[in-house]
């Protein structure tokens, strides 16, 4: 009884040092100059040494890829998002969705994107597959021919993608605004298949 609660405690501590660690670390990068930002700096903020750091997060990169799990990506909401029917209305709500987590999470995103080390492979790869299931739901609904739907998921990807989102913020966009923009943009797709449409049905 003695060694199962002292097993219990011990992991009750190890689970607590490892929440403060992170916490620590998601402050800095969210408040600091992610760039600079140290495992020594984290430690510090954290209340442990360096090498008890290092003991729950092998090396930066794995630090990193940590203080964005502790926050759900949004492409998980997939499934809430096809409740609603009009596809420029949902394409809105998932791009507000996902904008507020890159501006969130943009400190640790804009090291971690930039990076291509193998080990990130899996996690790309995971993300990947959230978001394919997403870009498959948000692309229902619009009125385009089969033929132009690649142009249709192309738009709806692009609008997705954290690069297109930090350039849009690097130049002062707020989020609704970027929304807004991107929908017209996707927008834009279904509008022009639309008058081809209607003009191929006139020359007929």
């Amino acid at each position: 009884m003695t060694r199962t609660y002292r097993m219990k405690v011990r992991a009750e501590r190890h689970a607590d040092t490892r929440r403060r660690i992170l916490e620590a670390a998601v402050h800095l990068h969210r408040t600091g100059d992610a760039q600079r930002i140290t495992i020594t700096e984290v430690a510090k903020l954290a209340g442990v040494e360096r090498p008890t750091v290092l003991r729950h997060f092998h090396d930066r990169i794995s630090l990193l890829m940590a203080c964005t799990f502790g926050d759900p990506v949004p492409a998980q909401h997939a499934a809430d998002w096809a409740r609603e029917p009009n596809p420029e209305a949902r394409l809105a709500l998932a791009l507000t969705e996902q904008y507020a987590w890159y501006r969130r999470n943009r400190p640790a995103l804009q090291q971690l994107e930039a990076l291509t080390d193998d080990r990130l492979s899996a996690s790309r790869e995971a993300k990947q597959a959230l978001r394919n299931r997403a870009y498959e739901v948000l692309s229902r609904g619009w009125a385009v021919d089969e033929a132009d739907r690649p142009r249709l998921l192309m738009a709806i990807r692009h609008a997705f993608e954290f690069w297109s989102w930090f350039s849009l913020a690097e130049s002062g966009v707020a989020d609704e605004d970027a929304v807004t923009f991107m929908v017209d943009v996707v927008r834009d797709v279904e509008s022009r298949w639309s008058r081809s449409a209607l003009t191929g049905a006139d020359g007929g």
